[in-house]
């Protein structure tokens, strides 16, 4: 179901990584290094657009964060998907639930990732997000920020977070 209305530029999708750490279930989030060509510095998941050999948007998702983390689709489990999303850029993004197997060996893309995080979900269950309101698509529109340790996880990636949560969060409960 898309959730809103208007114009897109492009498909894009994106993994929303699970994994157990040593602080418990975990996403996986990267920072943008400031050579991409948009959203430069930001906080984000793993993925990007779609490009025409991609048979689907699970694909899209599963290609870009192998191109940016280095982790291959057959340590995924794909559990389901969100909403689609328009981000600032209009592109009309898919985000997808995925379970990591094991503890692959991370190899970021030094050209897209500058950092890789594994954010607890723990953090996110107990931390209320600070709200901003900011002009988009000539609205006010609450913008979500979540202050973890150095980063700050905002926007359309905190939008991402709070929905799944909102979905699943008394189950993640019970796991963390």
């Amino acid at each position: 179901t898309i959730l809103f209305q208007g114009d897109f530029h492009c498909r894009s999708a994106v993994l929303m990584a699970i994994s157990e750490r040593e602080l418990g279930p975990s996403l996986l989030l990267t920072k943008r290094t400031t050579n991409v060509s948009t959203h430069k510095g930001q906080v984000s998941f793993p993925g990007g657009r779609r490009e025409v050999f991609d048979r689907n948007m699970e694909e899209t998702a599963l290609r870009e964060t192998f191109e940016e983390v280095g982790i291959d689709s057959k340590s995924v489990e794909l559990a389901g998907r969100l909403n689609d999303y328009l981000s600032v850029t209009r592109s009309l993004v898919t985000p997808f639930i995925g379970f990591i197997h094991g503890s692959p060996q991370i190899n970021k893309s030094s050209q897209e990732v500058a950092k890789v995080l594994w954010v607890p979900l723990r953090f996110f269950l107990n931390t209320k997000p600070r709200i901003e309101i900011s002009k988009r698509f000539e609205k006010n529109t609450p913008v979500r920020f979540f202050d973890y340790e150095e980063e700050v996880i905002w926007g359309l990636t905190a939008n991402m977070i709070m929905d799944f949560l909102e979905a699943v969060g008394h189950k993640i409960r019970k796991m963390v």
